[in-house]
């Protein structure tokens, strides 16, 4: 079993999009997949359940000590993809969590065992630093950063870094690793050009070789509670989603990275 967790400090990025669309890519291929939302917006749970409220238990009874996780989880409308769904009340879990013993321990505690049925774990992340981002670093191998790319698109990339660094020091989890960066709802214009050459200035063999574009299918797939793969399969998003898809499934990546495990620019012969 492999985990990954998509992660943004900024809204709007595409990370909901990314995992919904990778899991149907994974599953396409013959992989067993969960889905774990961790983002109080549930938009990931939205579009697998079809929008049907998720039943009780959801990953709020799990993080809380209240259900075991192989009791929350539940199939979904992509064939091989199930998922461990969120309900806007998961919000209440950073409060409820901070005066608890071993709060940044719940999910690596919970899903110890229940994620041996998978192939990959795609974690769905809201967009701010919380208990809930900190128990899902602590639980996963690696973390992949979508980044719009305009002029704030960069932002919080380095407080990701230090956040994958502290985990690896002070918590469990001593093989998180920065796993890549990748370019999403790209548009042809100066300024999407100069971050991108910034980027792969920076960090190298870290950013994707695949950018996701802007493209109303993506949209109209959600609307409909469809990957974009089986709404409008010979669309630029759908063959964007399957090179990422490729590319994350591609071994080789680790050895690319230089042993660097938060993807700082020093070890990519940043300028």
């Amino acid at each position: 079993m492999k985990s990954v967790a998509f992660i943004s400090e900024k809204g709007g990025v595409g990370k909901s999009t990314t995992v919904l669309n990778v899991a149907a890519a994974m599953a396409g291929k013959g992989l067993k997949v969960l889905v774990l939302d961790t983002d109080p917006q549930a938009n990931a749970t939205y579009v697998l359940l079809r929008g049907e409220k998720p039943r009780r238990p959801t990953i709020h009874e799990v993080l809380v000590g209240q259900a075991a996780a192989i009791h929350a989880i539940v199939p979904t409308a992509l064939p091989g993809v199930d998922i461990l769904p969120a309900a806007t009340d998961l919000a209440d879990a950073n409060v409820t969590l901070a005066g608890e013993m071993g709060r940044e321990r719940r999910l690596r505690v919970a899903m110890a065992g229940a994620e041996a049925a998978y192939d990959y774990v795609l974690v769905d992340t809201a967009p701010t630093r919380s208990l809930l981002t900190t128990n899902v670093l602590n639980f996963v191998e690696e973390v992949l950063v979508p980044i719009v790319p305009g002029l704030f698109g960069v932002l919080g990339l380095g407080q990701l870094q230090a956040d994958v660094a502290a985990v690896r020091r002070f918590l469990d989890n001593k093989a998180l690793r920065l796993g890549g960066v990748f370019l999403t709802m790209t548009e042809r214009h100066n300024v999407a050009q100069d971050v991108e050459e910034q980027l792969r200035r920076l960090f190298g063999d870290l950013v994707f070789r695949t950018k996701i574009p802007r493209s109303v299918k993506l949209e109209e797939a959600h609307s409909r509670h469809e990957s974009v793969l089986s709404y409008a399969p010979k669309s630029v998003g759908a063959s964007a989603y399957l090179a990422l898809t490729e590319e994350i499934l591609d071994d080789g990546r680790e050895a690319k990275r230089n042993g660097d495990p938060g993807g700082n620019p020093s070890a990519h012969d940043a300028a």
